[in-house]
């Protein structure tokens, strides 16, 4: 309540999504709220249980923390009422993230529409952008995987085909090959990736 309705403004992200919806993140990056459509919420609503459910049985998952669903009507002669849901800002973290990737497991139009010279650590990156290699420890990767597959599942039995992995990267030192994904909330597990330095190098990512 705190971090939505502080002395603190919201701030508006650069432009909507596909959908038509508009982001806001509270000031203390915690909250996303995302705009929905009357459409939208039905679904959200319908599949609410089960989503419940999901997130009670597997403490680990990578779907999205959902908080609060709300309506308001705005005050004037229009009167239109404003859906929106508030949800955990993947991004919120210790670490600073120096690169964003949206990950669907597809190659059409997968990349970025931003020049390379214009990339930065907020760009969002996609499957194509994707020029380096992560190597995790056997039993990290086994228990990455799981839980990949059973949130799958979960979409799949909810008729949501149209859903990515939002992964954020940390750099610690282009001369370390340790760095860190912050792959879901902070209090799920960090997956630390192996790369070798001279990879590091090639993709840029001192910046």
């Amino acid at each position: 309540m705190l971090s939505l309705c502080g002395d603190q403004a919201l701030r508006e992200l650069s432009s909507p999504g596909k959908s038509g919806s508009f982001f806001y993140l509270t000031s203390n990056d915690q909250y996303m709220i995302k705009t929905m459509k009357k459409a939208e919420v039905k679904i959200f609503l319908k599949m609410l249980r089960a989503y419940y459910n999901h997130v009670r049985a597997f403490e680990n998952t990578l779907v999205t923390k959902f908080f609060g669903l709300h309506c308001v009507k705005l005050a004037g002669a229009n009167q239109k009422k404003v859906r929106f849901v508030i949800m955990g800002n993947l991004f919120c973290s210790d670490h600073f993230i120096h690169r964003r990737f949206d990950l669907k497991g597809s190659s059409l139009g997968r990349t970025t529409d931003k020049p390379q010279t214009e990339i930065d650590e907020y760009t969002i990156l996609k499957d194509l952008d994707l020029n380096f290699i992560f190597r995790l420890q056997k039993h990290w990767y086994q228990e990455f995987q799981r839980q990949v597959d059973k949130d799958c599942d979960f979409l799949e039995q909810e008729n949501i085909m149209d859903y990515s992995l939002l992964v954020g990267v940390h750099f610690r030192d282009k001369r370390v090959i340790m760095t860190e994904v912050i792959a879901a909330e902070d209090h799920h597990p960090t997956y630390r990736l192996i790369f070798l330095e001279e990879i590091l190098i090639q993709t840029d990512c001192a910046r």
